[in-house]
C-alpha cells in the first residue's frame, strides 16, 4: 500500500507542476504581449514624431530657394555683361 500511496503523489506533484507551467506561461505571456504592446506603441509615436519633423524640414528647404545652394550663381559670369553690345547698328 505504500508503494500506491507514494506513485499517487509523484502523480498529483507531476499534474500540479504541469499546471503551474501552464498557467504562469499563459499569464506571463498575455503581460508580456501588453507591456510589448505598449512599448512598440511608444517607439512607433516617436518614429513617427521624428519623420514628421524631418519631412517638415525638407518641404521648408525645398520652398526657400536661398538655403539650397551655398555657392555664388553669378560667380562664371562676365563683369560688364554689356560691354561688347554694339549700340550704333549703323556702324
Amino acid at each position: 500500500m505504500e508503494q500506491h500511496s507514494s506513485f499517487n503523489a509523484w502523480v498529483w506533484v507531476v499534474i500540479a507542476l504541469i499546471v503551474g507551467l501552464a498557467g504562469g506561461y499563459y499569464f506571463g505571456h498575455n503581460r508580456g504581449l501588453e507591456r510589448g504592446t505598449a512599448q512598440g506603441i511608444a517607439s512607433q509615436a516617436i518614429a513617427d514624431e521624428a519623420q514628421k519633423k524631418q519631412t517638415a524640414d525638407n518641404a521648408a528647404k525645398a520652398v526657400n530657394p536661398f538655403e539650397q545652394t551655398t555657392i555664388n550663381p553669378y560667380e562664371k559670369a562676365p563683369a560688364n555683361p554689356y560691354k561688347n553690345i554694339k549700340l550704333n547698328p549703323f556702324e
